[in-house]
């Protein structure tokens, strides 16, 4: 994603939170969440639990007494987490990259096991953030100004934290696998207080394991903010120099989820919700076949295979994967009659009931959030919302259909164009009928739904054609051009025209560059700002990434109605009234 401001923010994440492999897809959830809100991500993570504790047992086997050589061995416990960390974020579509602290002279001194950070090349790190928009560094060690390698003791990785955040001047959050600070332990207390804000003192007082005493000492000398939170979770604790304040924390309440289908995306979405067991509660799946479905190790009282019953178990928001327009059409259909939020991957029912869905898929406080509809894990229609409200959009052009991307460059390769299908079906790039592909018409309605958010009023279709063996040619290796299905839309008096076609474009033009089901875009406002981003556009992971990034967002509104609710309960009789008419949801007639 390239940016006309960095927008850094510094997500922190131990092993309360990733404490094995198994946990990753909880930070991957957290660091897209601000990914696709325009961020520059940059994710320190600590090593998995007990994994030191192993290393530091292996040192002592083998007497280890050269502190140079015990900081190596046990840096690569956080080497190791960060490295796998961005093997999950690659299969989840986000650009990302690892960056060892010695890649920006993250530096240290003093005693090898407990020292203080002493330097940071800025011009190197933000150099790594303008190149890539994720950066996974490992906490803990540092490059020691003695040579070779120094720890940084007890809470390092959320020293590292701090500091890099200290030096970027970005918001720091430190994700937990409890909500913020509280007065009391929130495990065992009855009705305890969370610190919505808490002043350096209290913090380091109330904080116990949860946050270490030098990490708040060290933003206390630096005099910046720092935020206490859990992944999944809209509220933590902020920590700076101003006053404590406790306020009070609503009955925890899992919000019920109806999955509707369990195909490859489906699959995905459902192992997002397992890993977040206390915040959402499956209470019902849609599929074809209960006993298909049994066999793979799902509750069969979870199962059904009837709509109707799916919406009897009564979710709060249903997550519409189904295949095709009709079965979606009657599931949205459903959700809006008995006032249920809706998340959808389902671009063919957005697009044709655009103007029947309107009031639904636009404002904060939206009914139906289909962001996964367009681009995958590519927040295409969230940054083209966001940019459109800062300054108009001029034009959009880029690469919308992994499945022709991937055709293209085998052929490209010297594939004929029947193997190269044939190779994106058996690498789930492509359906088994990728007819809706190869004609264009996907990418017709990605574009189309995109210029609707970009450009609004009406829109015009100037051509669509797809990709066939006509337009799939081996190309030489000087060769400076690539052949690139071009979708591209331009704002109009009434609205905007768009087109889909096969193009040839020089090898250093930014769409020319996507390889295999990456998807790209650029986008240009009136303004003078380009913005381009790029990532992996299909598949069951980055779909299933993008649409649980929606169904956290419908959370976080549910959440602050309930906060808003106990308001107006508390507030005087002449006042509740308005406090209800404010905060009360959107109702089931504007679907």
């Amino acid at each position: 994603m390239t940016i006309p401001s960095l927008q850094p923010v510094v997500l922190k994440f131990g092993s309360s939170v990733l404490g094995t492999a198994l946990q990753l897809p909880i930070a991957v959830a957290e660091i897209y969440r601000h990914y696709r809100e325009g961020k520059r991500v940059l994710s320190v993570v600590s090593a998995f639990a007990g994994v030191t504790d192993r290393l530091l047992e292996e040192a002592d086997l083998h007497q280890g007494e050269d502190p140079a050589t015990i900081a190596a061995l046990l840096s690569t416990g956080e080497i190791a987490s960060a490295a796998q960390l961005t093997f999950a974020l690659h299969e989840a579509g986000i650009p990302s990259r690892l960056v060892d602290p010695r890649d920006m002279d993250l530096m240290a001194t003093g005693d090898r096991a407990n020292a203080a950070l002493s330097g940071v090349n800025l011009s190197k790190l933000k150099a790594l953030m303008t190149e890539t928009p994720v950066l996974v560094i490992p906490g803990f060690f540092a490059a020691s100004e003695d040579g070779g390698l120094a720890l940084l003791g007890r809470g390092g990785s959320d020293l590292t934290a701090l500091y890099v955040a200290s030096k970027l001047k970005a918001a720091c959050f430190l994700l937990k696998d409890v909500d913020g600070l509280y007065d009391a332990d929130p495990a065992v207390a009855i009705q305890p207080r969370r610190f919505s804000h808490a002043d350096y003192a209290t913090a380091e007082y109330r904080g116990g394991p949860l946050v270490q005493p030098k990490a708040i000492r060290f933003a206390r000398e630096q005099s910046m903010v720092l935020h206490v939170a859990r992944v999944g979770y809209p509220v933590g604790t902020r920590i700076s120099e101003d006053p404590a304040i406790l306020s009070p924390v609503p009955s925890p309440r899992r919000i019920r989820v109806a999955l509707l289908g369990l195909g490859t995306v489906g699959r995905e979405v459902l192992n997002y919700l397992r890993q977040f067991p206390d915040r959402f509660e499956i209470v019902s799946i849609l599929v074809r076949s209960i006993p298909k479905h049994v066999e793979h190790g799902i509750d069969s009282h979870l199962l059904t295979e009837k709509i109707d019953s799916a919406f009897e178990a009564q979710p709060d928001i249903v997550v519409e994967v189904l295949p095709g327009m009709d079965p979606a059409r009657l599931c949205m259909d459903l959700a809006g009659k008995r006032g249920v939020r809706v998340v959808t991957a389902n671009r063919a029912l957005i697009a044709a009931q655009w103007d029947t869905l309107r009031k639904s898929l636009s404002g904060q406080r939206r009914r139906v959030r289909y962001s996964a509809a367009v681009g995958g894990a590519v927040p295409m229609l969230k940054i083209v919302e966001q940019m459109a409200l800062r300054s108009p959009i001029e034009s959009l052009r880029g690469v919308m259909n992994g499945t022709c991307n991937f055709v293209l460059n085998r052929c490209a390769a010297g594939a004929s164009f029947a193997q190269a299908v044939k190779s994106a079906q058996e690498r789930g790039f492509a359906e088994a009928d990728c007819s809706a592909d190869l004609s264009g018409l996907d990418a017709a309605r990605k574009v189309e739904i995109l210029g609707r958010v970009a450009f609004g009023g009406t829109p015009s279709c100037n051509f669509v054609s797809g990709v066939d063996a006509s337009v799939c040619r081996p190309k030489g290796p000087g060769e400076q051009l690539r052949t690139v299905l071009l979708a591209a839309a331009h704002r109009t008096e009434v609205g905007f025209g768009f087109s889909i076609e096969p193009k040839e474009l020089p090898v250093d033009d930014f769409l020319a560059g996507a390889r295999g089901a990456e998807n790209r875009l650029e986008i240009i406002t009136r303004s003078g700002d380009t913005v381009r981003l790029r990532g992996l556009g299909a598949g069951g992971i980055p779909t299933a990434t993008a649409i649980f990034a929606d169904l956290l967002d419908h959370a976080a509104v549910m959440d602050t109605l309930e906060v808003a609710r106990i308001a107006a309960d508390g507030a005087p009789p002449h006042a509740r009234g308005q406090l209800a008419r404010d905060e009360a949801p959107v109702g089931p007639h504007e679907i």
